[in-house]
């Protein structure tokens, strides 16, 4: 099921030039303030406008809720596409489909919905027919998508590749970059996290921090302990049990029962592995 959301979907958009995008992507890229902002200012044109002519027969909130209301339902209609594109693409990888096919497909029923809408609000006073507005939807909507997917949508793209380049965790509500992290130690209900250049003291579970963390992050060789990746770990014997010197001198026990795992991590993650 997963890989209906990561499968990269190929398509064409109005200008004929190519686009590809995953479901996921795609909906990181929609959560986006840039995106919302380009949304909003797009709901707001199409209010102020009012090209189908109906603000004189329904109410003022229901007006203000028309177009929100169309475009989620709208944008429900057009996610059930791209999913079931994403089941097809499985079996016929190099399929390409015409983004504003996709497009004029959700845009009908939810004219439809609209105009089945204002007719009842409105008691039946509201006499033109939005459905034959089509053209002029269909063309307005592909114009701003086309502006979408060519300008708003690859900046987006870009900035949230950076964001995931740059690995962070929240602990006790702030933001840490993991690049400077060199060490976690759980003591009570405290965690103690030794950075570069500084060291904090946060109330939280060491298990909290850790499942925010991937495997090429670091290591947790001990109940007590997460260790950063860092090519100065040195595994060593103390006592007879392993230990991991870090690059600040810290010496962190190794548990009995994840010295193997330990291991394997040094010789996949850590250049020095042993």
């Amino acid at each position: 099921m997963t890989d209906l959301f990561t499968r990269e979907l190929k398509f064409w958009d109005l200008t004929f030039s190519r686009v590809s995008f995953d479901l996921l992507t795609y909906a990181r890229v929609l959560r986006h303030e840039r995106t919302l902002i380009f949304i909003s200012l797009c709901l707001l044109s199409f209010f102020a406008t009012d090209p189908s002519g109906t603000r004189a027969y329904i109410p003022l909130w229901f007006d203000i809720l028309l177009w929100p209301t169309a475009f989620m339902f709208y944008l429900a209609v057009y996610h059930l596409l791209l999913m079931a594109f994403s089941a097809a693409s499985k079996r016929w990888p190099n399929l390409r489909a015409p983004l504003p096919v996709m497009g004029g497909i959700s845009l009908l029923p939810t004219v439809f919905a609209c105009e089945a809408a204002v007719t009842w609000i409105s008691n039946g006073a509201y006499g033109r027919a939005i459905l034959p507005q089509m053209i002029f939807f269909f063309l307005a909507v592909q114009a701003l998508e086309t502006v979408f997917f060519k300008f708003i949508m690859p900046n987006v793209r870009k900035e949230l590749q950076r964001d995931s380049d740059a690995r962070h965790v929240i602990v006790g509500g702030e933001r840490l970059d993991l690049s400077g992290l060199i060490h976690v130690e759980a003591r009570e209900h405290h965690v103690h996290l030794t950075f570069h250049d500084k060291q904090l003291m946060s109330r939280a579970r060491l298990g909290d921090i850790v499942a925010q963390t991937r495997v090429e992050d670091g290591v947790q060789p001990h109940r007590s302990w997460w260790v950063a990746r860092d090519p100065a770990i040195t595994p060593e014997r103390k006592g007879g049990r392993m230990i991991l010197r870090l690059r600040d001198d810290t010496e962190v026990p190794v548990a009995r029962t994840r010295v193997n795992d330990v291991q394997d991590w040094l010789q996949k993650h850590v250049r020095n592995g042993d």
